[in-house]
């Protein structure tokens, strides 16, 4: 949920400074060897499951999957931030994969990946920052030159809606806060996740409960644009 913010008199510079070092800590990432003992432990079999061996319109967007696992094991994702993230992009893949004929082109590919990195944020490499893991999801997508995951990443917090700034605004980004409003360790229902995400942050209940009806709206714009009803996804997922 959101961080602690600092005194408006000095949240420039500590943005500045801060977005600093995010970005050394991105370099330091890309530029540290891969194939290390400590990344072998982190390839559980889950990670190595999960693209999965098929044909037809899923099969390029599966091995995206690939290049966001390298990033899990970069910025040293712990378990549970794997399994939700694998569960999120999953779905944005069945929502792009189930994108009636007649909806409007989006960057599918763009979205999905977004999707499985939409969470980098949270990092325990950027424990400390001030800043809600959204805006930090942003900027380390945008040091790691993924432009097109940039702003779906920026937009996804079920708080996000709340704020003419960062609600989402195009297909694809609805279709990245949608899928995180329904993947937590698993597919679930949007009010239900909701509702869990306020048990574990009672501080933001009333937040999270305004911005319930807001995702419910953005959920069915984006499934009028798929060829299957919300309670289809789990099975879609599979």
């Amino acid at each position: 949920m959101r961080s602690s913010r600092s005194a408006p008199r000095h949240r420039g510079s500590m943005d500045r400074e801060a977005t600093a070092r995010a970005n050394c800590r991105c370099a330091m990432m890309r530029s540290s060897p891969t194939g290390t003992a400590d990344s072998a432990m982190r390839t559980s079999p889950a990670a190595r499951t999960v693209v999965r061996t098929s044909t037809g319109v899923n099969s390029g967007l599966t091995k995206l999957s690939t290049k966001a696992e390298e990033l899990y094991r970069r910025y040293r994702y712990p378990e549970w931030l794997e399994t939700h993230s694998r569960v999120v992009g999953a779905i944005a893949e069945a929502l792009v994969a189930g994108r009636k004929p007649s909806a409007a082109s989006i960057d599918g590919e763009g979205a999905v990946l977004a999707a499985y990195l939409h969470d980098i944020g949270r990092s325990p490499l950027l424990d400390g920052d001030p800043r809600d893991h959204n805006i930090l999801s942003g900027l380390v997508l945008a040091a790691e030159g993924l432009d097109s995951c940039v702003e779906p990443a920026r937009r996804h917090a079920i708080y996000a809606v709340l704020d003419p700034e960062l609600a989402p605004r195009t297909a694809a980004e609805k279709l990245v806060y949608v899928a995180d409003r329904r993947g937590g360790q698993a597919v679930e229902p949007l009010e239900e996740r909701a509702r869990d995400t306020a048990r574990r942050h009672p501080k933001y209940a009333a937040e999270i409960a305004r911005a319930i009806p807001l995702a419910r709206a953005i959920e069915r714009e984006v499934f009028a644009d798929v060829s299957f009803a919300p309670d289809e996804l789990a099975e879609k997922v599979r």
